[in-house]
């Protein structure tokens, strides 16, 4: 796979790297070492994000190369920009959220790659998946240790071993395995330095974020004699705390470290009125079968959705589901 995509990435010149809409350290970690690799190959390479880069990913972007979307200002024409358009850690192109459009108008070739479970990806014209990966980063890791002499470059290390952090939950999640240890081992060998990237990525917390949290985690509910607890955070409870989405970020991991809980959910309030679900199984329910009736995904043990619904819909639905499945899964 890693061969087909090397061809992909050498018939084009100007490529353009994208994630999925709100950003994590994964997606921007492989597309920043990837931007760095094919500059140094003399390509052109822009990454464009919706709606902005996190505060806690900008330590990984010295360089300034990550643009925010702005569809109506320095964005209008970016369709028209690349003659290759890759999708990084989402195989499902309406995951771009407000780039969609222009991704659905584009003359480029459209690839993803990508680690998530998922059916056959659709709307590209080239896929890279392989779903045995930790994370895009170990994918972007393997295609690119072998081709490069020596040591990486700094800024291609650290972006790779704060994507591997990320999606692993600091080598926490079922997704840790013997490889991408060996892959992180490697990454600090050359120089990335853990404690650092770990106070960069999760120790950056506003007084806000911990409102919000302290205001969550004070209607926490919980359902089937506690093997399914979740929290809800409307755009009034954000108003009110004086906090954003982006705030939100790790608060479905707080109600999973309650004993007996089987799966964790954070339900929030979009900006425009709809409504959003991240999932967390604690080992044996299947998480991301729950999330694809919703038209969402992920991994077994952590997925989600988004809907165009009110938010007390969402959540009426999703626990059913959920309980649905535990009853399935823990047999």
């Amino acid at each position: 796979m890693l061969d087909r995509f090397a061809a992909f990435l050498d018939r084009h010149a100007r490529i353009l790297l994208t994630t999925h809409e709100n950003p994590d350290g994964d997606g921007v970690g492989a597309a920043i070492a990837l931007a760095a690799h094919l500059k140094a190959a003399g390509q052109q390479a822009r990454i464009v994000v919706t709606p902005a880069l996190p505060e806690n990913l900008r330590f990984l972007d010295p360089e300034g190369w990550i643009e925010a979307f702005e569809p109506e200002g320095a964005h209008r024409e970016l369709a028209a920009w690349p003659d290759a358009w890759l999708l990084i850690d989402a195989s499902e192109p309406h995951r771009m959220g407000p780039l969609f459009a222009a991704f659905e108008g584009t003359r480029a070739d459209r690839a993803c790659l990508d680690h998530h479970l998922k059916d056959a990806p659709k709307g590209f014209d080239a896929e890279f998946t392989d779903p045995t990966a930790s994370a895009s980063t170990e994918l972007v890791y393997d295609f690119l240790r072998p081709r490069i002499g020596g040591d990486l470059p700094p800024l291609m290390a650290q972006a790779l071993y704060a994507g591997l952090v990320s999606d692993t939950g600091n080598f926490r999640h079922s997704n840790s395995t013997p490889k991408v240890h060996h892959a992180a081992a490697d990454l600090i060998a050359q120089g990335v330095h853990p404690a650092r990237t770990f106070n960069a990525l999760y120790q950056t917390a506003t007084p806000a974020k911990l409102r919000i949290f302290g205001l969550a985690l004070g209607g926490i509910q919980l359902r089937d004699r506690g093997r399914f607890v979740y929290v809800s955070v409307t755009r009034a409870d954000l108003a009110a705390c004086g906090a954003t989405h982006e705030d939100l970020d790790d608060l479905v991991e707080e109600p999973r470290k309650l004993k007996g809980v089987e799966v964790a959910a954070l339900f929030s309030e979009t900006a425009d009125g709809h409504a959003k679900v991240s999932l967390r199984s604690r080992e044996r329910v299947d998480v991301n079968a729950v999330c694809r009736q919703f038209g969402g995904g992920g991994h077994r043990l952590a997925s989600g959705a988004k809907a165009a619904q009110p938010l007390a819909a969402l959540i009426a639905e999703v626990e059913a589901a959920v309980l649905a499945q535990i009853g399935r899964d823990m047999v």
